[in-house]
């Protein structure tokens, strides 16, 4: 049975192969209705979800402005040289991550300062009004942060990338080095859990950051892995469609005992699935979980704006109609409906007429 659900679910295309994988799921279909004597048209729609364009996807984070007396008694907190960056004609370009980097250094020596403050005996007037205002300056950035760091990862020209749906589907080379996106998404993961504690201090790792964003770039999964299970769950739904209505409209084989097509469709079974697709289908299943799991704390706890919402729901959620929730529910189909068909002709595990003629 193990061996059953596990090479009933496909998986598209393959490294060493040079067949699309419209072609490759289209000969499985051909196979298939070869051996049930059904015929099977594949009809495919190789769409997915469109990323959300920019506009959708930024949230607005209104600009701290400080008056020039008040931002020079920030001297006090050391930030005079972070601000001077923060205010250059470069920074006020900075990427959606760079933006991130300035808060993360901006937030810890903004806290020591209003620490430092309170912990005097004794403050003038002058500095009971600074900290007054460090406190809100501080909280405000605080507030800010989980913002902060949804746009510079959605945002972002890399993660941007991973869902464009220029990228081919799949490949078995793709799926195997997907394990090396996930030091990028653990700490984009770690600055959310960051962003939710009251106090802490800048990553050691902070400045090997635009080393993770470089990870998305150079290795595209998002949208290859969602075309792979589009197309995948299509084949398994109308495979199983066929098989199901082959079996409705004239039994295969009578007195659950095989006959000569039974055969047909046990060789295909145990050659086909076993030895060309069940390889594929694990890389494509491990390798889409990890990536589902890395991505989800993200997209689940930090803000973001309805149309990423929206996308995110549709592809990698576990929403009832989602890409991934279709994909489970026709896999499942597809295993139900060859079961019926081998349970028919005495082909399942332990049968004991399976070898009868």
């Amino acid at each position: 049975m193990r061996m059953l659900i596990t090479t009933l679910a496909l998986v598209l295309l393959s490294a060493c192969s040079t067949e699309s994988p419209e072609a490759r799921l289209e000969d499985y279909a051909s196979r298939v209705a070869n051996a049930i004597d059904y015929p099977i048209k594949l009809e495919l729609d190789t769409t997915i979800p469109p990323y959300p364009q920019t506009r959708d996807r930024l949230l607005e984070i209104p600009e701290l402005r400080e008056g020039i007396v008040e931002v020079f008694d920030l001297r006090r907190c050391g930030l005079m040289e972070l601000i001077g960056e923060r205010n250059s004609s470069l920074g006020k370009l900075a990427l959606p991550s760079q933006r991130m980097l300035y808060e993360l250094r901006f937030l810890p020596p903004l806290r020591r300062c209003i620490e430092q403050l309170k912990q005097q005996s004794e403050r003038d007037e002058n500095e009971d009004e600074l900290l007054q205002r460090l406190q809100r300056i501080e909280r405000i950035k605080r507030e800010q942060l989980p913002r902060v760091l949804s746009n510079a990862i959605f945002n972002s020209s890399e993660m941007t990338s991973q869902f464009s749906r220029t990228h081919a589907a799949l490949s078995m080379e793709q799926a195997q080095q997907s394990g090396a996106l996930q030091p990028a998404l653990q700490r984009f993961e770690q600055l959310l859990r960051l962003s939710q504690q009251p106090d802490w201090q800048l990553p050691s790792w902070s400045e090997q950051l635009e080393q993770s964003y470089a990870e998305l770039h150079a290795r595209p999964f998002g949208a290859p892995w969602l075309k792979s299970l589009n197309m995948l769950t299509q084949t398994l739904d109308q495979t199983a469609g066929a098989i199901n209505a082959r079996l409705d409209e004239r039994p295969i084989c009578f007195n659950n005992r095989p006959n000569n097509r039974a055969r047909i469709i046990q060789s295909v079974l145990n050659g086909w699935y076993a030895n060309e697709l069940q390889p594929m289908m694990s890389a494509l299943h491990r390798s889409g979980e990890q990536w589902r799991d890395g991505l989800e704390p993200l997209y689940t706890e930090l803000p973001m704006s309805p149309a990423l919402k929206e996308y995110f729901q549709a592809t990698l959620s576990d929403h009832h109609n989602s890409l991934w929730q279709r994909y489970i529910r026709a896999r499942d189909r597809h295993t139900a409906a060859w079961q019926r068909l081998l349970g028919q002709c005495g082909l399942m595990p332990g049968h004991s007429d399976q070898n009868d003629a």
